[in-house]
């Protein structure tokens, strides 16, 4: 059984990282070890939460799981948001990844064009030296083209045939291998970009009214384990985009900050 750790807090309300991460990666027959970042009451979308620091815990992660012989198949970083957290992110990463570790890293920085609070030019920055060190990324538009210095509005404003060219120019400036652009809406869809092997391709899913929390998390967790699984990134991509199509389907879109209920469509990742 492939074996994953993923790097990022955990809430106990709302369908985000940690809490999306290990039912994807479980049911796609993934053994999900979590490295709590952070606890969180309920997640940040909510107008109220309390949450507990656990960074200093990874530091013993490393030593203990070193002890142990711990050997991961794949390494997977969501939400940072301190350059302490990268730090000690970095340390894990150099402590267990080898040639057959696939490192996916998910630079949460912001999402409909604007930054996420605190994420200023320096921890952006820090994110960007981050990622350049990945496999695969999977940044949203806004996080893509805070990466490459894109103006957002004007990549929103461009027509289909200009988005295409504007997406390939970031991809190829972008460090990694494999890169994933996740969910902008363009007129009554909303799209996914996979970059793979100098190729592009477009996945386009059906726009539903509302937003959501954790959408993101939810992709990025079947993309892993399809990769791990031996797909290649497009087939991957597209398995993660009907999963997430599907279960955006049956979301309230009053209650957002909850996530969307993926729980009845985790049957569609398992391959009997």
């Amino acid at each position: 059984m492939k074996r994953v750790a993923t790097i990022q807090d955990i809430s106990g309300l709302g369908r985000c990282s940690l809490a999306a991460a290990l039912p994807v990666l479980s049911a796609m027959g993934v053994q999900c070890c979590p490295v709590p970042t952070a606890v969180f009451t309920n997640q940040t979308g909510f107008n109220r939460f309390a949450s507990l620091n656990c960074e200093v815990l990874l530091r013993d992660f490393i030593e203990l799981w070193q002890c142990h012989g711990v050997i991961l198949d794949g390494i997977y970083t969501g939400y940072l948001s301190s350059a302490r957290q990268i730090g000690a992110a970095r340390a894990f990463i150099e402590a267990f990844r080898t040639g057959n570790t696939l490192l996916l890293v998910d630079p949460v920085m912001g999402d409909h064009g604007e930054r996420y609070p605190g994420f200023d030019d320096a921890l952006c920055a820090a994110i960007g030296d981050f990622s350049s060190r990945a496999d695969i990324i999977t940044p949203n538009v806004t996080e893509a083209c805070i990466l490459t210095g894109m103006n957002y509005g004007r990549f929103m404003r461009l027509d289909a045939a200009g988005q295409l060219e504007s997406l390939r120019r970031m991809c190829e400036q972008l460090p990694p291998a494999m890169v994933v652009i996740t969910g902008w809406r363009r007129g009554e869809a909303v799209c996914n970009a996979a970059w793979s092997g100098g190729e592009l391709r477009i996945f386009e899913s059906p726009a539903m009214p509302g937003s959501f929390s954790g959408t993101g998390d939810l992709l990025s967790s079947a993309l892993l384990g399809g990769l791990l699984r031996g797909e290649s990134l497009c087939d991957a991509a597209a398995r993660a985009a009907r999963f997430l199509e599907r279960a955006i389907a049956d979301a309230d879109p009053a209650r957002g900050e909850e996530g969307v209920p993926f729980e009845n469509h985790l049957r569609e990742l398992i391959i009997n």
